[in-house]
């Protein structure tokens, strides 16, 4: 993928992925628009990059937001040719104890804001004959892990999403291409992340759950630096490569769960 003087949307830009992602791709000679909810967070990552950025203040559940920032980017840059799908919150708790407002919360960012990001951006791809959709889903996206019932459905989502539009885009012989990543533990922010008023818990979480998310916290603290992964999206990218995953044992293991399905479905009876 070309990048020299070429343009990038980062939602997510503030922390984690999205700024290890816009660092990235800022040293390798893009612009960069960097998208979040707050802009002190956008105005730090701005300071550490090398070449040209403008912040946009957008909520990725808005779709008015998200045409405001295509706006916005092609007023500051004149083409788009980069979409980062990259913002998401993950909230700790099991199915039963999760919230109507948590599962709406969770799926209004992680799910409609990559909708919300093909909605708008795809056109403009489309009609300049280039460009790339991206997303960051997560190992939680090919196998389930327990107390994020609603971070997995999202991410699962966003995986048959993406794979959804990359068979579209093949049969349609478009010249824009996509891909998505599966990172696994990564040194980032997401089990601390700020909830709504509206997704607020009146009741505490189980003991069970509390215990998973201190483990799931150390382990997050000690994971891969968000920069690493974001320079295997980058190579990725430019080796056309669909899929794009930070840690080996992620495709391992979902070629294990598939071959475990394979084994439990009884083929012949079918």
């Amino acid at each position: 993928m070309e990048t020299l003087g070429k343009t990038a949307v980062v939602t997510g830009a503030g922390s984690g992925i999205g700024r290890g992602l816009a660092r990235v791709l800022s040293k390798a000679g893009m612009n960069l628009v960097l998208v979040g909810h707050h802009t002190p967070p956008l105005e730090e990552t701005a300071s550490l990059l090398m070449g040209s950025s403008i912040i946009v203040e957008a909520d990725v559940s808005n779709l008015e937001d998200v045409r405001l920032t295509a706006d916005e980017t092609i007023r500051a840059f004149g083409a788009v040719h980069l979409l980062c799908n990259n913002a998401g919150v993950g909230p700790f708790a099991a199915t039963q104890e999760t919230t109507i407002e948590e599962w709406e919360w969770v799926l209004s960012v992680n799910l409609w804001g990559v909708i919300h990001g093909v909605h708008v951006f795809l056109p403009l791809f489309e009609a300049q004959n280039e460009g790339h959709v991206y997303a960051t889903a997560s190992e939680s996206g090919l196998y389930g892990v327990p107390f994020l019932a609603a971070y997995n459905t999202s991410k699962f989502a966003v995986v048959g999403l993406m794979q959804s539009l990359e068979r579209d885009l093949r049969a349609s012989g478009s010249s824009v291409t996509s891909s998505v990543l599966c990172p696994g533990a990564t040194h980032t922010h997401l089990v601390d992340g700020e909830r709504p008023v509206a997704a607020e818990r009146d009741a505490p979480i189980s003991e069970e759950t509390s215990a998973f998310q201190k483990q799931v916290a150390q382990v997050v603290k000690d994971g891969m630096d968000p920069e690493a992964v974001a320079e295997r999206v980058l190579e990725g990218m430019r080796k056309k490569q669909f899929w794009h995953f930070s840690h080996d044992h992620v495709p391992q293991k979902a070629l294990k769960q598939a071959q475990v399905m394979a084994a439990d479905c009884k083929l012949s009876q079918l």
